[in-house]
């Protein structure tokens, strides 16, 4: 079975974003919504590759305008993987808002000739993105509700002793899942107003010859601080459009699917 690239490079994204995902697991969660917060995280990949695969990234969010930002930094045998790329580590940037996502990747301005691509998502899947980041923003600051949601769902939960994580006395929760071939484990932290400090996020899915591995951490400060999202200048930016990117997702996926049934 071998894994194209492109397939690679996109179950690292996916992960990633799964990261963001876990956090918001429940959307209804009762407390007033964070309005901005400051992340780093780190996931890990097994499975996929020859050896593990670590990416790291750091990151502003702002729910009050939904705007998002985030620099990855990708190793090289992750940036090999782009169109361009060479063997290796490069850091990523990408912006979203006023319903345009764009994104800064070094090994590929030459060939769209600006540092930066951007991409104006039609108007239904921009206000998608705004309802995730708004049951994301209201998840954060009630923990609470998360882990009710997962015993609600038939999770284990086990609740941890006090520790201090990231210099925060915070309180934790152990919680895991099995939904067919897949178990997940996430352990979340909360502090005292029962916003969310830390989470790792443990996942193992059992494929037809293989088991891929997730290992991801994602770290919370700056809750309701002030926070600078820059939009790169008109100037800086190749358009593309959304029909354009979809189109390569689609034929990306299809040729993934492909590596991996024959």
């Amino acid at each position: 079975m071998r894994m194209k690239p492109r397939l690679v490079a996109s179950f690292g994204v996916g992960c990633i974003l799964g990261l963001g995902g876990t956090v918001g697991l429940v959307g209804a969660a009762t407390a007033a919504p964070v309005s901005t917060a400051s992340f780093n995280f780190s996931v890990s990949l097994s499975g996929l590759t020859s050896s593990p695969v670590t990416v790291t990234g750091t990151g502003h969010a702002d729910k009050t305008n939904d705007e998002v930002s985030l620099s990855v930094d990708l190793p090289a045998a992750v940036a090999a993987l782009i169109p361009g790329g060479a063997a290796s580590p490069e850091v990523v940037n990408a912006v979203l808002a006023q319903g345009t996502v764009y994104v800064d990747v070094p090994s590929l301005q030459s060939s769209v000739g600006a540092p930066w691509i951007s991409v104006t998502l039609p108007t239904k899947s921009a206000s998608g993105v705004s309802g995730i980041l708004s049951k994301v923003a209201s998840a954060l600051g009630d923990v609470d509700s998360i882990v009710g949601f997962a015993q609600s769902h038939h999770a284990t939960v086990t609740p941890l002793p006090t520790s201090t994580i990231d210099g925060v006395t915070a309180t934790g929760n152990q919680i895991v899942a099995t939904h067919r071939r897949a178990t997940i484990t996430a352990t979340l932290w909360a502090d005292s107003s029962d916003q969310l400090v830390q989470a790792d996020v443990t996942a193992s899915v059992a494929a037809k010859k293989k088991t891929i591995g997730v290992t991801a951490t994602i770290n919370l400060s700056g809750y309701g601080d002030p926070v600078t999202i820059v939009v790169p200048p008109l100037s800086q930016v190749k358009a593309i459009p959304f029909s354009t990117v979809a189109s390569f997702l689609g034929t990306a996926f299809h040729h993934g699917h492909h590596a991996t049934t024959h």
